[in-house]
């Protein structure tokens, strides 16, 4: 059996899946741990955004996981204590300037299934389930992680050049690096009432098909609607609440009672959750890196903190292939940490702000009356510090474009791409393509180039503008701060 790898991933989530997929396809030996036997059978996520779907679509992924998702085209309602609306958060099923729809439900047991089964295929995969983690040693060359599985009765012991914890909320790997964290404040206990509804029955049909929050100083409560067969209610839990007695089912049926019977729908999960707004100051420590809820926590009121880490995904398998080839330094993980930092940070207060919007439906008034609509747009945070050349365009994500059937990201792939405006401008530039693809800018590409007024643009695999240049003159700057960074 293997036992020596290029990355080990602890966690085979969402994230952990992902990232297993990533890696492998580029070329990079992995394998991931996980302490349960088979997939989480419950509800928990239920949103992405158009973002995660585009990071789909850089592993083939899109086409597989729009058929078991439905595009969210109604958006999110909020209203008050007696139904009446307060504002809504408009839905669309436009493609949006990164290529896809801008919001998308679907049933998180369905997604983990289909990420597993696409991770399996990879030749560079092995999972080993069943085994909980219990010891991680590393020293300048090697991580070493020791497992257990109490069903075989057996430990497992791998070896690898970069550990990755993406093992959730609470997480192992997190804590061996460090507990300190930052809290955005929110913290309060809600019960998570997922439900599969039969749609047989008109109170079950009439129910909206769109999110609505209901704005309520004494018990705030979000309902979801996740697709035809499945409903979701979040309850706040009032301090004031014997919450064993209204955990129990008769006091649910109660509560529910308002919007639908017992006969139907029925109870899949019900769970009470303390939602929290938590960065972890720490993301890495020498070769041991985290990603997803290990590194940081939303509260769900606006489905983003699955996409918190997928987007993790995205920035850092690029740059693990890097680390493991001996083209990037570890030192890069401090750009790893100062990109998605701020980003996730922006989401989180923003996740907050609309929670706090739902205790207090004021908040939301002052709003309207300042045309202040700043807490109902997803926040498309730029990229500041990391792995750029300082210009104009750099750490914004690079649009994409549809031309007749085609989607301009399949034809730049997840890797560097050089794209310029004609070929005669890099005839003195020496231009590795095996790190950095060369490719003419045609099409739509070239009219966003003209209209930007740039002549060859550097674009990261994960889709965010490393750098651009304006002139014939400055491309050798750019080409040069890129290798740099990314040596030959």
């Amino acid at each position: 059996m293997k036992k020596n790898f290029d990355c080990i991933v602890i966690g085979y989530g969402p994230v952990g899946a992902l990232l297993s997929i990533f890696l492998s396809k580029l070329g990079l030996s992995v394998a991931v741990i996980d302490k349960n036997l088979d997939i989480y059978p419950l509800p928990r996520a239920i949103h992405f955004d158009e973002e995660v779907m585009r990071i789909f679509q850089m592993v083939n992924l899109s086409e597989q996981i729009s058929k078991i998702s439905r595009i969210g085209t109604k958006g999110m309602h909020f209203v008050d204590n007696e139904d009446n609306i307060l504002m809504v958060r408009k839905g669309s099923d436009a493609i949006g300037e990164l290529g896809w729809q801008k919001s998308w439900y679907f049933h998180q047991p369905q997604l983990e299934k289909l990420l597993r089964d696409n991770a399996e295929k990879e030749k560079n995969f092995i999972s080993f389930l069943g085994y909980e983690t219990q010891k991680i040693n590393h020293d300048r060359d090697l991580v070493t992680v020791t497992s257990y599985s109490k069903s075989l009765k057996k430990e497992l012991v791998l070896n690898c050049k970069y550990l990755v914890g993406c093992d959730g909320a609470n997480s192992n790997t997190s804590d061996y690096i460090g507990k300190e964290i930052k809290d955005y404040g929110l913290k309060e206990k809600f019960l998570v009432l997922d439900l599969k509804v039969d749609n047989r029955y008109n109170n079950i049909k009439n129910l909206p098909d769109f999110t609505v929050q209901h704005c309520d100083k004494v018990r705030p409560v979000t309902r979801c609607y996740i697709s035809k067969k499945r409903r979701r209610w979040e309850v706040k839990i009032l301090p004031s609440d014997n919450q064993e007695k209204f955990l129990e089912s008769k006091s649910i049926w109660k509560f529910l009672s308002k919007w639908i019977e017992k006969k139907n729908a029925m109870i899949e999960r019900s769970q009470v959750y303390t939602f929290r707004s938590i960065l972890k100051k720490k993301w890495f420590q020498d070769r041991i890196i985290l990603a997803g809820d290990s590194a940081h926590l939303s509260p769900p009121f606006l489905g983003q903190g699955m996409c918190a880490g997928i987007r993790d995904v995205a920035v850092l398998a690029w740059r693990l292939k890097g680390y493991a080839n001996d083209k990037l330094s570890n030192k890069d993980l401090v750009n790893y940490q100062n990109e998605r930092f701020p980003h996730v940070s922006a989401f989180i207060k923003l996740a907050s702000e609309v929670g706090k919007i739902m205790s207090n439906p004021d908040l939301l008034k002052k709003s309207e009356k300042t045309q202040s609509m700043r807490l109902f747009d997803f926040p498309k945070p730029r990229l500041k510090k990391g792995f750029f050349y300082t210009c104009s365009l750099s750490g914004r994500l690079f649009p994409q474009f549809i031309e007749g059937n085609k989607k301009s990201d399949d034809s730049l792939g997840y890797e560097f791409v050089f794209l310029v405006l004609k070929e005669d401008t890099i005839n003195n530039v020496v231009i590795d393509n095996k790190i950095l693809l060369r490719k003419i800018a045609k099409g739509f590409s070239r009219d966003w180039m003209v209209k930007n007024k740039i002549v060859a643009v550097v674009i990261r695999p994960d889709k965010y503008i490393f750098g651009s240049a304006a002139t014939e003159k400055s491309i050798k700057a750019l080409v040069s701060h890129f290798y740099d960074l990314y040596p030959i």
